[in-house]
C-alpha cells in the first residue's frame, strides 16, 4: 500500500509512532512525501484529498492511516521546535526508512570534541587515567538560524567555541523519570540504611532565637527521592523510656529541602532544614538539657563524616503539580520552608526541562519571628532576580517587626493571606495548588481567617469551597 507522509503535525506523529513501535519500512510500504507549500498555508481540500477521509475506503484497506492535507507545519515544526536545529534529520529518517544512517551534526561533533578535550585535561590535571564524567549537556539554537551541516563545518577536538547560533546549557536530566511511587519506602524504619553527614551550616543570625541548621547528607546507595517527600532519621542509641531501655529510638521525619539532584547536583545527596529542639525552664529561663530533642540535637551537633541511620523517603501529597502551567502557592512557618526550597530550586534555579517549561506563577508566604530568622534569604533574592517578571512573588511575615493592616497587631502568615484574600481565592478557583508546611499551630488561625473571608466578603459556604479544592487535589498540608 502507499503511505503518504506529509510534513504536517499528524504525519510527524504517525511517523514517530511507526518508528517507536519498530514498524519496518519494507517493500510493502511506498513512502511518498507530497510537495509542501512554502507559505505553510494548507491548500483547500480537493476531491482527491477528500477520498482519504472516506471511512469506507479506510476500512477497505485494512484500517489504513488517515492523513490530512500536506504543506504546513503550523502545529509543530520538528526542525525549529523539536530541537533538531535545522538538520532535517527527522525528514531524512522518514524518507530513507530502514536505510537511514545517523549523520552527526556540527553541534554533535562539537559536544563530542569538547567532552574529549575535557577528558584529556582531566588526565593532565590529575595525572591519572581516570577521568571525571562530563556533565550532561542540552542544546538550543536560534530557530531562524539553522546550524551549518557537518559537511561544511569542522570543529577540532581542542575548540572552546560552540558552533554559530548554538547556546549550551549544563543540565540535569537523568532523574526526571522519578515519581513518588517509584522512590517511596526504599528503606523501612525496621531496616534502615546508613547515610553520611557531609556538611552543616547555621542558617539564622546570632540575634535570631534558637538554632536552625542546613544539613547535607550523602544518600545510601540506591536511595532516591523527589521534591515534597520526607526522610526518616533514626538517632543513635536506645530509648531509655522503652521497655528495659533496649528499643532503638523511633524515627523522626524531616521534610527534604533539596531537589532530587541534591545541592551537589549529582543525585547522591539530600538536604534537611533542622531546628534544634530546646526546652527553656519557665522559672529560670535557662535551657533544660534533659528535655532537649534527641534527634535534632544529634543532627545539629554532628561533625562531617558522622554516620546516620535513615529510612524512607515517604510522602505523596506535597508534590508539585504535573502541569507546569499551574500556579503554586506556598505558605510556611520556620523550617516549614524546607519542601518549598526544593520547589523553588526546581522551578527557578536548576537547568531542567521543568524549569524551562514552567509557565505558572509561584507565591511564597514565609513567617518568621525576626529578620535574622529569614531562612535561605540570599537564595530567594537570587531567584527573584532570575525569574521572569511577575512569575515569583515572595511575602514575609516577620511577626516581631511587622504589623498587619487588619487589627494593627503582629503580622503572621494568616494576615498576609487575608490581606491578599481576593488574589488567593482567584488563583485557587483558576486551578492553583496551595501548600502549607510548618508547626501544626499555624493551621487553625489560617482556616479561621479563610472561613471569615469566604463567608463575610464573598458570601461563600466555606465548607463547600474547601471540599471542592480538596477534591481537585489543590489543597496540600504537612504540619508537625
Amino acid at each position: 500500500m502507499i503511505l503518504y507522509l506529509p510534513s504536517s503535525a499528524a504525519a510527524v506523529i504517525t511517523s514517530v509512532v511507526l518508528l517507536c513501535n519498530d514498524v519496518p519500512f519494507s517493500s510493502s510500504f511506498q513512502v511518498q512525501t507530497p510537495p509542501t507549500s512554502s507559505s505553510r498555508i494548507p491548500p483547500p481540500l480537493s476531491a482527491t484529498t477528500k477520498q482519504y477521509h472516506d471511512n469506507d475506503r479506510i476500512k477497505s484497506v485494512g484500517g489504513g492511516i488517515p492523513v490530512i492535507p500536506s504543506g504546513n507545519c503550523l502545529l509543530f515544526d520538528p526542525d525549529e521546535q523539536g530541537k533538531l536545529q535545522g538538520t532535517g534529520a527527522l525528514s531524512d529518517r522518514i524518507s530513507q526508512g530502514s536505510s537511514y544512517a545517523l549523520q552527526p551534526s556540527a553541534l554533535y561533533e562539537y559536544i563530542q570534541a569538547q567532552a574529549q578535550a575535557d577528558h584529556v585535561q582531566t588526565i593532565i590535571d590529575n595525572d591519572t587515567t581516570a577521568a571525571v564524567p562530563t556533565p550532561a549537556t542540552t542544546t538550543t539554537a536560534a530557530a531562524a538560524s539553522p546550524l551549518p551541516s557537518s559537511s561544511s563545518v569542522t570543529y577540532s577536538t581542542t575548540t572552546t567555541d560552540p558552533p554559530p547560533n548554538a547556546i549550551l546549557h549544563q543540565s540535569q536530566h537523568w532523574l526526571e523519570h522519578l515519581t513518588p511511587k517509584t522512590t517511596s519506602n526504599f528503606a523501612k524504619p525496621s531496616k534502615p540504611l546508613t547515610a553520611t553527614i557531609l556538611a552543616r551550616e547555621r542558617l539564622i543570625s546570632p540575634s535570631a532565637p534558637g538554632d536552625i541548621q542546613h544539613i547535607v547528607l550523602q544518600l545510601p546507595e540506591g536511595m532516591q527521592y523527589v521534591e515534597g517527600q520526607s526522610l526518616s532519621v533514626i538517632p543513635p542509641g536506645n530509648d531509655p523510656n522503652s521497655k528495659k531501655g533496649k528499643k532503638p529510638y523511633s524515627p523522626r521525619l524531616y521534610s527534604i529541602a533539596s531537589t532530587r539532584y541534591g545541592d551537589a547536583l549529582d543525585g547522591k545527596t539530600i538536604s534537611l532544614c533542622v531546628r534544634r529542639a530546646e526546652y527553656y525552664d519557665p522559672v529560670t529561663g535557662n535551657i533544660d538539657a534533659s528535655k532537649a530533642g534527641i534527634c535534632s540535637n544529634f543532627l545539629c551537633d554532628a561533625a562531617p563524616g558522622t554516620k546516620v541511620d535513615v529510612a524512607g523517603p515517604v510522602g505523596k501529597t506535597m508534590n508539585l503539580p504535573s502541569d507546569t502551567d499551574t500556579d503554586v502557592i506556598m505558605v510556611a512557618t520556620g523550617t516549614g520552608i524546607a519542601p518549598f526550597r526544593s520547589f523553588l530550586h526546581r522551578l527557578f534555579v536548576e537547568e531542567t526541562v521543568v524549569r524551562h517549561m514552567f509557565g505558572g506563577r509561584a507565591w511564597l508566604v514565609l513567617g518568621v519571628p525576626t529578620s535574622g530568622g529569614v531562612l535561605y534569604r540570599e537564595e530567594i533574592d537570587s531567584m527573584l532576580e532570575n525569574a521572569q517578571p511577575g512569575q515569583l512573588q515572595v511575602d514575609y511575615a516577620i511577626s516581631r517587626e511587622m504589623t498587619n493592616t487588619i487589627d494593627g497587631g503582629k503580622l503572621y502568615v494568616q494576615h498576609v493571606i487575608t490581606q491578599n484574600a481576593a488574589e488567593f481565592f482567584e488563583r485557587l478557583d483558576n486551578g492553583a495548588h496551595v501548600y502549607f508546611c510548618g508547626l501544626k499551630g499555624m493551621m487553625p488561625p489560617i482556616m479561621d481567617a479563610l472561613k471569615k473571608v469566604a463567608e463575610e466578603e464573598h458570601g461563600l459556604d466555606w465548607g463547600d469551597k474547601l471540599k471542592g479544592w480538596k477534591n481537585n487535589h489543590q489543597w496540600h498540608v504537612e504540619v508537625y
